[in-house]
């Protein structure tokens, strides 16, 4: 423990120079701007080498000196420069100690606590500086083991603003999933109400819709087997007597044909029988002609007599000769024509028996036809005795129910996906998260627990809000902020116990007589600033014994 036995301030801020030999209470008075503030502002600035504003060396100067004896013997001495790099010069009579601001911070663990400016500051403000007196050792091991993972966060701040940042971080993370997740179970929501009630899906997968249509197609094949057999039955006698008319028609036809092939043979017979007749007639026709051809030839002789005989025996000879052929050419007419006649004839001939086997097979085809009928009729009458008749309509109303579930078998597919590929890790990921947001929230409180509280009632609720006991900061009164303020300050010294109350005058009278009766009989050393009319005066007071 240590308390300041001298202090020397020059050129610093409106000090020009002042010596100091505090005592355990020293009250600053004076009005404003007679340096009371500047006093304060010269501790913080030895001891931490903060600056409350920009300018700390006095106008018209370029060096501002501070220099501190505690009553252990050590002496800091601190000289700022305007023109040059500052000096810090760290003595102790027979020691060697450290040259460094981290010493000196260490001496008054950090900062100067000045518990009235506390009190002005947000609840923001304050929740802020009573995090960073609460010492709680951890490691981004712990962070890992805790929560899995290394969030992203910032981990400059103090463990419990760091498990609030991944609680809100976690929950954000859950707000946006549990949005995905809504989102997702509307849409299966939406896929499942357009299913039929109860849908399953995997039942209707594996009916074999063919399968209901096959039987459909088989009942319906034996029921037409059956109207087909019935209608044979039925109309096998208009079937035969159709067969019989055709085959009436068909005889009558072939007669036709013959008949007509017999007139062909008769006309050409007729006409082959004049050209013999005409052939005859020249034959008989040709003595007559001989006899009038020669007395022609006679008189033309006896014109020329002996002139014209020997012309005329020619013509005689060449005449008799063309009768003779022409004779001889009508002689072979009538033989190939009476040859022709006697083939017709044959061909008549054989036309009869032609038409009779045509008659005859006509005959047979129809035998047999009806004989067909028959077969069929007997068939189609085994086939009633041996058939059922199927009814149709259950079998296709089975085959149209299979095909219509199954219809829905692509929605369905739709559903699954989405439940098992994208809701479900979803939700795992939202208790996941929901597991995490757990923990940051009940971490603050186990570390309280094992961590070095300077003020035992100050917990973190599940909201990650201060309370002083059951109350929240926020809600503090006046009273009870400034007593929170001044265990805070005293807490948070180091070695050097030094605690500045800035404003003392402004606090209302109850407050000033439990404070000064603490500054009486407690180990702290006081500098204590009242604003009233005139200079700056210093009066110091010692403990009560």
């Amino acid at each position: 423990m240590a308390h300041i036995k001298r202090l020397e301030i020059k050129n610093f801020i409106g000090i020009s120079e002042l010596f100091i030999a505090p005592g355990k209470i020293n009250y600053l008075t004076g009005h404003k701007g007679a340096g009371k503030t500047s006093i304060i502002e010269a501790l913080e600035k030895l001891f931490t080498n903060k600056n409350r504003r920009a300018e700390v060396v006095r106008h018209g100067e370029t060096e501002a000196t501070l220099f501190a004896q505690l009553d252990d013997g050590l002496e800091v001495d601190r000289r700022i420069r305007a023109d040059r790099a500052d000096y810090l010069k760290n003595r102790k009579p027979g020691q060697s100690v450290p040259q460094s601001e981290a010493f000196l911070r260490k001496l008054i663990n950090g900062d100067i606590f000045r518990p009235l400016e506390f009190v002005k500051k947000s609840p923001e403000e304050q929740a802020k500086i009573i995090l960073n007196m609460l010492e709680i050792s951890w490691t981004m091991d712990d962070i890992k083991t805790w929560f899995g993972e290394i969030p992203t966060v910032n981990y400059e701040a103090h463990i419990l603003q760091i498990l609030k940042q991944i609680e809100s971080l976690y929950f954000s993370q859950r707000e946006t999933i549990n949005r995905e997740i809504k989102v997702l179970e509307a849409q299966v929501k939406g896929i499942k109400d357009e299913l039929p009630a109860n849908y399953d899906g995997e039942y209707w997968r594996e009916q074999k819709v063919q399968e209901y249509y096959s039987k459909v197609a088989e009942a319906e094949e034996n029921n037409r087997k059956i109207a087909n057999a019935r209608s044979l039955i039925d109309g096998l006698e208009s079937r035969i007597a159709i067969i019989k008319a055709e085959a009436e028609t068909e005889k009558q036809a072939k007669k036709n044909r013959f008949e007509q092939q017999r007139s062909e043979i008769r006309e050409y017979k007729q006409f082959l029988a004049q050209k013999i007749e005409k052939a005859n007639d020249i034959i008989n026709q040709s003595g007559q002609k001989i006899i009038d051809t020669e007395n022609t030839l006679d008189l033309e002789l006896q014109a020329e007599i002996e002139k014209l005989k020997a012309v005329y025996a020619e013509k005689k000879r060449i005449a008799r000769k063309s009768i003779e052929d022409t004779v001889a050419e009508q002689g072979k007419i009538i033989s190939t024509c009476e040859a022709s006649i006697s083939a017709k004839d044959q061909e008549l001939l054989n036309l009869d028996a032609m038409e009779e086997q045509a008659l005859v097979a006509v005959d047979e085809k129809t035998t047999e036809r009806i004989a067909t009928e028959n077969a069929r009729v007997g068939n189609a009458k085994t086939i009633l005795d041996s058939t059922r008749e199927i009814d149709i309509a259950p079998l296709r109303k089975k085959a149209e129910e299979v095909a219509a579930m199954q219809s829905y078998l692509r929605e369905y597919d739709r559903m699954i996906d989405i439940t098992r590929n994208k809701l479900a890790p979803r939700q795992e990921q939202s208790q996941t998260l929901t597991a995490r947001i757990k923990k940051a929230r009940e971490l603050p409180m186990e570390l309280l627990k094992i961590a070095a509280v300077p003020i035992p009632e100050i917990n973190i609720d599940n909201e990650g809000r201060i309370r002083i006991g059951q109350t929240l900061l926020s809600d503090l009164s006046e009273g009870e902020q400034l007593e929170l303020a001044y265990r805070m300050a005293k807490a948070q010294c180091g070695e050097l116990k030094v605690i500045c109350l800035d404003g003392f005058n402004k606090i209302n009278p109850a407050d000033r007589k439990w404070i000064e009766k603490e500054m009486e009989t407690d180990e702290f050393q006081y500098f204590v600033i009242n604003t009233v009319d005139g200079d700056l005066k210093i009066e110091t007071k010692e403990a009560i014994a």
